[in-house]
């Protein structure tokens, strides 16, 4: 028997999300220098580990019309990547590791923090074991980001300055490379969250301008990235049912004309996504599954 198409499914999504909105409720937006990682990925609990697959169908790409049946759609075939997140109970990401098809190691990360959970350093590390590169943070005598290091064998190979504002936002950074600064201003609206983002070359003029709106609830919207000017060059747009839980993604590549879609499906208890279906040109291109373990207190 066929099953009913992806986009049969979200069309039935699509009218249930504006037939009703989100249920009235108080709205607290946090500013985005107070988010932890999770809120910052838009992932809901208490989360111990992501544990994610990722299946590329190559050659075999099957049309969005075909299934959506996505547990039979991946069954029998083997994850071209795999990965793990680690997360501490108050939402810090503290280790990373990513995996090849044959589950052999390809990088490793290490975070540490502070005891007010402020980054302190971080260790990346090859399969083999050895450091690749590592990171460390200094701050202010607010405890706001002041400069990031970044070594590779022992030497300085890039440094980030951080200017904040008066709760610790980034407004502005400058990263060095060797001889070459480029700079990065932000502005952020009343809620405390980035609305602008420009990029300069490191003659000082504008590389790129992002444009960021968000929803009611804190919710990133849209994101339009300009050239120099006023021209558009990518476009992502994300949209979420009535109970917060993101349904899809709308991305588009003007300068190399992309358009992908990726639609979510399968919720566990918390909101989280089980699967991310990505599809291009009307065929899907990977499914990614996502498994979520949860602190038990």
């Amino acid at each position: 028997m066929r099953h009913p198409s992806l986009f049969t499914v979200l069309s039935v999504l699509a009218l249930i999300a504006s037939g009703c909105g989100r249920k009235p409720a108080p709205v607290e937006i946090l500013p985005d220098v107070m988010k932890n990682h999770l809120q910052r990925n838009h992932i809901f609990g208490k989360v111990k580990s992501v544990e994610s697959q990722t299946f590329y169908l190559h050659n075999d790409s099957i049309p969005v019309s075909d299934t959506s049946d996505i547990a039979n759609l991946i069954q029998g075939l083997a994850p071209d990547s795999y990965s793990n997140q680690q997360y501490s109970s108050d939402g810090y990401l503290t280790d990373y590791v990513k995996l090849d098809e044959s589950q052999d190691t390809l990088l490793v990360r290490h975070y540490k923090y502070h005891p007010d959970a402020l980054l302190e350093s971080w260790e990346e590390f090859s399969g083999s074991g050895k450091r690749l590169t590592n990171g460390e943070y200094s701050y202010d005598r607010n405890r706001f980001l002041e400069s990031e290091r970044i070594f590779k064998d022992d030497s300085l190979v890039m440094l980030f300055k951080y200017t904040t504002d008066g709760i610790g936002n980034i407004t502005s950074s400058t990263q060095t490379f060797g001889n070459v600064s480029a700079r990065t201003e932000t502005r952020y609206n009343e809620s405390g969250q980035p609305v602008q983002i420009v990029e300069y070359e490191p003659d000082g003029k504008v590389f790129k301008t992002a444009k960021i709106e968000y929803d009611n609830y804190g919710d990133e919207v849209n994101r339009c990235v300009y050239k120099s000017g006023n021209q558009m060059i990518e476009y992502t747009y994300n949209k979420y049912d009535q109970a917060g839980r993101q349904i899809q993604t709308i991305y588009e590549d003007r300068i190399h004309d992309v358009r992908e879609y990726r639609y979510y499906f399968s919720y566990d208890k918390h909101k989280n996504w089980k699967y991310e279906v990505c599809c291009v040109d009307g065929l899907i291109v990977y499914v990614r599954s996502r498994h979520i373990n949860y602190y038990e207190f």
